[in-house]
């Protein structure tokens, strides 16, 4: 799933525009950020969060996380080869 601290609304309008997406996009508006300053993510001078992929487990544990800067995308090969040493 995907989170920001954008509001439904805006959600809906970027979804929209991308064609949809195939997950579901969370808005942590309000309180305003509290899912990403949770996973430290928060950007007070931006007022928003940073990019990052994370992966939690079942059991709620961190498995993997990768910040990126703005125009950098993830790479997918990192994502899956996480993916599969958590089986």
């Amino acid at each position: 799933m995907g989170i920001s601290c954008d509001t439904v609304p805006a959600h809906r309008a970027w979804t929209t525009a991308m064609g949809g997406l195939p997950y579901p996009e969370l808005s942590d508006f309000h309180p305003k950020g509290a899912a990403t300053q949770a996973y430290e993510l928060y950007n007070e001078e931006r007022g928003g969060g940073n990019r990052a992929v994370i992966i939690v487990d079942k059991e709620g544990v961190v498995r993997f996380r990768e910040t990126y800067e703005p125009g950098v995308l993830p790479d997918p090969e990192n994502i899956l080869a996480a993916l599969a040493t958590i089986g």
